[in-house]
């Protein structure tokens, strides 16, 4: 076995070695460029015509979505109004 130079050598190797790594892979300076271009890439700024097609987008989901609850609402309506009918027979 090794003497108290070689545990003191690899003590300090293990607490060197996380402290080295968390400096190299935390340098900010490293990584903007290819953050900011991959932000810049995903999403882009939006145009004003892009901003119009999806508020008519929107505009068309908000009327498909109510008039699709207006129809459950009716059908729910008449089924209970034969259900009443059936239970006052």
């Amino acid at each position: 076995m090794g003497g108290w130079k070689l545990e003191t050598a690899r003590m300090g190797i293990y607490v060197f070695f996380p402290v080295a790594m968390f400096y190299c892979f935390n340098r900010t300076e490293l990584f903007e460029k290819y953050v900011t271009d991959k932000i810049k890439l995903m999403y882009p700024p939006e145009s004003k015509m892009h901003r119009k097609e999806f508020d008519e987008l929107r505009d068309k989901m908000e009327e498909r979505v109510a008039t699709k609850q207006k129809k459950q609402e009716e059908q729910s309506l008449h089924l209970m109004e034969a259900a009443r009918t059936s239970q006052s027979s």
